[in-house]
């Protein structure tokens, strides 16, 4: 009798490693932590490529379509301007196409280097979120290097929602829908429709109405999941700013209803701590600090925000232990 009961287990296991042998293998997904990189600054873009759930870069190859060559590693750094494509290759399956921007800003010049700040309403549950994250994605596309979105996670039952702060901004600006974005702060940006225009329509408006912004560097250290952040601003004209820094995690895999990849879908730009500090009065070529120490792991990076009369004048990002100085605009009027 026994005899039988081990030829039976015996079948069930081998039809079980023919069954796991026949899966098909998940097409490879290409991702990267920033897509928009300031080649001035020396920012390089860090691919990871996952099949499915599993991060199988060290195994995967991948392919610069733009010059058509094989990266070595992981790490892409531009030299100069431009527009690059890439895709993964792994197990003869390929990734769809990736594309990453590089742009340059002057060394010294009379105007700081304006960016818009969008925060991003989302939630792991929400069907329709997906369709504001490529509207994002292609309104950054469009302004390269002037947008820096934030992922607010909203409910509870997100895993990566963040309470009270999540619950802090949504009453701030009154978000009753879902997926809705606010750009710079200003209530009367919020839209809950996933348009790139109209997204970008305020994202000109107001880069346009503000005129010449204050001025953003960063220095931060990384020691081991220690991480410590000080954040500088220069205002050019007199006025009450206020300071805040906001920690950003990329990479995260997750389930994300209404997305094509489903289980396996790749969150970045995830709201993990916002600290304002106190409003703080400047004259023209003043200066006011900001300080923060946060424990973190995982893929994180640093947005430091400057706002004048409740509305963002400047933002300035980078990975976390690194720095950022000062930038100008290219040109000046």
């Amino acid at each position: 009798m026994k005899r039988w009961i081990y030829l039976l287990l015996a079948l069930v296991s081998a039809l079980s490693c023919v069954g796991q042998k026949d899966d098909p293998i998940p097409e490879p997904r290409l991702t990267a932590d920033l897509t928009a990189l300031n080649a001035t600054a020396g920012e390089t873009a860090t691919f990871t490529v996952y099949s499915g759930t599993e991060d199988v870069t060290e195994y995967a190859v991948i392919r610069n379509l733009t010059d058509d060559t094989v990266l070595e590693g992981n790490i892409f750094a531009p030299e100069g301007e431009g527009e690059w494509s890439f895709v993964a290759e792994y197990e003869g399956l390929l990734s769809e196409e990736l594309t990453v921007t590089a742009f340059v800003v002057a060394e010294e010049g009379k105007d700081f280097f304006r960016r818009s700040l969008v925060l991003d309403f989302t939630g792991t549950w929400c069907v329709n979120c997906p369709k504001m994250d490529a509207a994002v994605e292609e309104a950054m596309a469009a302004r390269p290097g002037r947008i820096v979105p934030v992922s607010v996670h909203c409910m509870a039952v997100d895993p990566m929602y963040l309470k009270p702060t999540s619950d802090d901004l949504v009453k701030r600006f009154a978000v009753k829908a879902y997926p809705s974005a606010v750009v710079d702060l200003d209530p009367e940006s919020l839209i809950s429709t996933a348009s790139s225009e109209l997204l970008l329509s305020h994202v000109n408006r107001l880069l346009e109405s503000r005129g010449a912004s204050a001025g953003i560097r960063i220095e931060s250290t990384l020691e081991g999941e220690t991480l410590s952040v000080t954040v500088e601003t220069k205002a050019v004209r007199d006025g009450e700013y206020t300071l805040s820094i906001i920690l950003l995690e990329d990479g995260i895999v997750a389930k994300q209803t209404g997305a094509d990849d489903g289980e396996n879908h790749v969150h970045n730009n995830i709201l993990r701590q916002w600290k304002d500090g106190d409003p703080v009065t400047l004259k023209e070529d003043g200066t006011a600090a900001l300080s923060l120490t946060a424990t973190v792991s995982g893929k994180y990076r640093i947005a430091a925000v400057v706002s004048r009369g409740g509305l963002v004048d400047n933002v300035v990002t980078c990975a976390a232990g690194a720095s950022a100085d000062y930038q100008y605009e290219e040109e000046n009027d």
